[in-house]
């Protein structure tokens, strides 16, 4: 009898055909190596060999032992059936058409959970297909049974004891993906869920809202009191001062108060005393900018409000939204990036910008010169600018540098040629033109000579006297 074989109700082909019921039901959650033992059998189903699992085994890079606990896997949903374990013989079975794949387990295995999860549940039968669910749930997870019933056990009593089996089932995910799976742990976790309802029920009697406490509110509520760090106090503060009457809405507004930095009753009274004031400035950047959305509140929380906070006025807003127009940036989220950028050049005035703009102006005015004396036709780069300033820090005037420029007209690399320039004019202290002029010419600006590296005058010093002075000297420091 062959190792791996067909069940009859399955064509032989000469091509190894994949269901895509298997494909889309089963492989995705499948463990990798659970899926090259299926796809391997499969094809040796429809090309017979004397291929036995031994050989299988050495063929993937698995013990015997791990390929039959993988067939043990999808015999399990039911795939396949082993039909001999010696010799080791298994029958592939039709993938059923079903968007559910139960796992297939002994029935007393989960009778005590069924009785109790039944008591727990009174209100209604459980059926077949719900207990299914609770029952891959647990195969599926390290959820145990007894964690579980006590979820269901807190769930009825939220929710009354007819209760959604999807209801339960989501807030159990929601334990097992923080990784509460054990009695312990799920005890200790709905002990603070206990100690938070009082708190819940007080805010929902201040939103007017008539229900009971539902999961998703303690999740919320631990946000606020937790993630946030407020107290109850200032969120019932919150529900008179806005007169909100939706929980939803309530977690959208401390968010937002949270986002602003707002987190005492003066400072949410003062927030909100002020939004009428940041809408009329969103208002206005929209239009400047050319652009028109109808519900400000957004722009106000993602945008005008953070800008505010770091110092921007109204005024300033409106010529940043006025430049970004006018170099096409016309978007709330370019404006940002370009907010973000003065921010941290520390511009935040109008006459502050102005100042930069100016300068930046009348440093590439200045570039250009250089550019000109040295021969080179282009525009100024960044490279350029960092120059510039390096070589204005080292106490060199305008004047100075162009005369070093005149001094580079004609060289390959002028930048790297007026730096050397200057930083032998700055070794001599020659700070002005009468004290660079009275040095000897020292350069060369012509191509049909070979540039050198040095100056005529320059001391040459040996290997051995370098060694000494970099032994002697600690670091470099601006």
């Amino acid at each position: 009898m062959a190792f791996c074989s067909f069940s009859k109700d399955i064509q032989n082909t000469n091509k190894t055909i994949i269901d895509n019921l298997f494909i889309a039901n089963y492989l995705p959650t499948a463990p990798e190596n659970a899926v090259k033992v299926y796809l391997y059998g499969l094809y040796l189903c429809q090309n017979p060999n004397d291929i036995n699992i031994s050989n299988m085994a050495e063929e993937l890079g698995l013990t015997i032992n791990e390929v039959k606990d993988y067939f043990k896997y999808w015999e399990e949903y039911g795939l396949i059936s082993i039909m001999t374990n010696e010799p080791f013989t298994i029958n592939y079975l039709q993938v059923n058409d079903s968007t559910t794949n139960y796992k297939r387990f002994k029935p007393e295995k989960y009778e005590d959970f069924s009785k109790a999860v039944q008591v727990i549940i009174s209100e209604r039968m459980l059926s077949i297909s719900e207990l299914q669910e609770y029952f891959q749930l647990m195969e599926n997870s390290a959820l145990r049974p007894e964690a579980l019933l006590m979820i269901c056990k807190y769930c009825v009593d939220l929710k009354g004891a007819n209760i959604s089996y999807k209801y339960i089932i989501a807030v159990a995910k929601d334990f097992i993906s923080r990784g509460i799976t054990t009695t312990e742990l799920v005890e200790k976790e709905l002990s603070g869920y206990f100690v938070s309802s009082k708190e819940i029920a007080e805010i929902l009697r201040a939103l007017n809202v008539n229900r009971k406490i539902d999961v998703d509110d303690i999740k919320v509520y631990k946000k606020w009191t937790e993630k946030y760090c407020l107290d109850q106090s200032f969120i019932l503060s919150v529900i008179k001062i806005t007169k909100t009457k939706n929980f939803t809405k309530l977690d959208k507004i401390i968010d937002e108060l949270y986002s602003n930095k707002c987190f005492t009753d003066i400072e949410a009274k003062e927030y909100f005393k002020n939004k009428e004031n940041l809408l009329n400035i969103a208002k206005n950047i929209n239009k400047t900018l050319g652009i028109y959305i109808e519900v400000l509140d957004n722009v106000v929380i993602s945008y005008v409000s953070p800008w505010t906070a770091m110092g921007y006025n109204e005024d300033t807003l409106t010529f940043i939204a006025n430049y970004c127009f006018r170099k096409n940036r016309r978007s709330l989220e370019s404006m940002d990036e370009t907010v973000k950028n003065l921010y941290n050049l520390g511009l935040l005035t109008t006459s502050n910008i102005a100042d930069y703009i100016k300068n930046f102006t009348e440093n590439d005015a200045f570039i250009s010169k250089i550019l000109s004396n040295v021969g080179v036709q282009r525009k100024p780069t960044d490279w350029d600018r960092d120059n510039l300033k390096l070589w204005r820090s080292w106490n060199f005037t305008d004047e100075v540098i162009l005369e070093a420029s005149l001094r580079a007209s004609g060289t390959r690399n002028f930048v790297p040629y007026m730096t050397t320039i200057l930083a032998d004019w700055k070794s001599k202290d020659a700070f002005t033109l009468d004290k660079i002029h009275a040095l000897p010419n020292n350069f060369t600006n012509s191509t049909s000579k070979k540039q050198s590296s040095h100056f005529e005058n320059e001391r040459t010093y040996t290997n051995e006297e370098l060694n000494s002075l970099v032994d002697a000297f600690d670091d470099f420091k601006v």
